[in-house]
């Protein structure tokens, strides 16, 4: 029978018994990686839970907990890098680079766009009000050059 060792791994003591064990055991703790520009991240200081959605949250706290990591991407030195580096993967949850999961999402439809040189479609991220379909329609009619009804 193999003998069964420890080793000093990235969540504690791990036994040794397979390939996998030890390559566990070779990941450094999360604080030793170097992890470039996600170290020099203004989110890295801060409250995590700030950027990725609880489970049942109601609209209004979604929408202030989104406003209040907004406010922190709009400082951060590493902001563009973020960006790319969620729309690469591309990162399903949370606000990267100071969008987002919708915001992401169009902003890849409208890169992937501008790269085929197709017009870029628009996606209503929030329904207005009948007062804001009113003043959408009355600009969408004077591009065409006709008139709307008030």
């Amino acid at each position: 029978m193999a003998q069964q060792t420890t080793v000093r791994g990235a969540v504690g003591p791990i036994p040794v018994r397979s390939s996998s064990a030890r390559t566990a055991a070779r990941i450094p703790p999360i604080a030793e990686l170097k992890l470039g520009w996600q170290e020099r991240g203004l989110c890295q200081s801060g409250d995590a839970t700030v950027f990725f959605a609880p489970d049942s949250e109601r609209i209004r706290e979604r929408e202030k907990r989104e406003a209040s990591a907004k406010r922190v991407c709009d400082d951060c030195p590493v902001r563009q890098q973020c960006l790319e580096h969620a729309l690469a993967l591309p990162e399903q949850f949370g606000i990267w680079g100071g969008l987002t999961e919708l915001e992401r999402a169009e902003e890849a439809r409208r890169r992937r766009g501008a790269a085929t040189g197709a017009r870029p479609v628009v996606v209503p991220i929030r329904i207005g009000t009948q007062r804001d379909r009113g003043f959408a329609d009355a600009q969408a009619a004077a591009r065409e050059g006709t008139e709307v009804a008030a």
